[in-house]
């Protein structure tokens, strides 16, 4: 695995919910949820063509996706804010390996910080780190992820793992996984996971 850079805290809208396939009406996107930045409030610019293929997916479907219907907004995406997840880091990640002449197999991973705008409690936190791996290649299936993330955790010393179908708006299949804690003597979820859409 090699390291994606992860050192812009401060993202775009377009790369942390657009081009992640977030609606832009979606509740995460709220302030209650997001912080989001006064000065630069804007991003000066997005990808033009890549731009374009995000607002026609959200507004008319495409790749086997019917689409949002709504009127997608390119000032609703250049708006700026503090990362809500990493996720926008293999965003990116993933548009510079498709920029490439001929396809190589990658994997990345980042570990990084990411801001919510929680209310501050016993398990939540304004900021936190959170962990990211991404494997690009042909031919893979929602086996390889689960073996991956098997590996993974039993690495950690987490051995007890179960997966629960998901939602994310950006991969479809979707997991969440849990794993037993002795401690607590309950399962308790401690990722998430999917294979992203095209």
């Amino acid at each position: 695995f090699t390291e994606m850079p992860t050192d812009n805290f401060v993202e775009s809208s377009f790369w942390n919910f657009d081009a992640l396939f977030q609606p832009q009406q979606h509740p995460a996107r709220d302030q209650h949820d997001t912080f989001f930045l006064l000065d630069p409030a804007e991003a000066p610019q997005l990808p033009p063509g890549y731009s374009s293929k995000v607002k026609k997916v959200h507004s008319q479907g495409g790749y086997g996706s019917q689409g949002y219907r709504y009127d997608w907004k390119v000032e609703e995406a250049r708006k700026n804010l503090l990362r809500t997840h990493t996720t926008s880091a293999s965003a990116r990640a993933l548009f510079q390996l498709a920029q490439q002449e001929k396809f190589s197999p990658v994997k990345y991973f980042s570990i990084d910080r990411v801001f919510r705008n929680e209310s501050l409690d016993a398990t939540h936190l304004a900021e936190f780190h959170q962990v990211e791996g991404v494997v690009a290649d042909r031919g893979l299936t929602l086996g390889h992820l689960m073996g991956t993330l098997k590996q993974f955790f039993t690495k950690l010393g987490i051995s007890q793992l179960r997966f629960k179908p998901a939602y994310n708006p950006y991969t479809e299949p979707s997991m969440e996984v849990f794993s037993y804690h002795e401690g607590l003597k309950k399962w308790v979820e401690v990722g998430n996971s999917g294979v992203f859409r095209p």
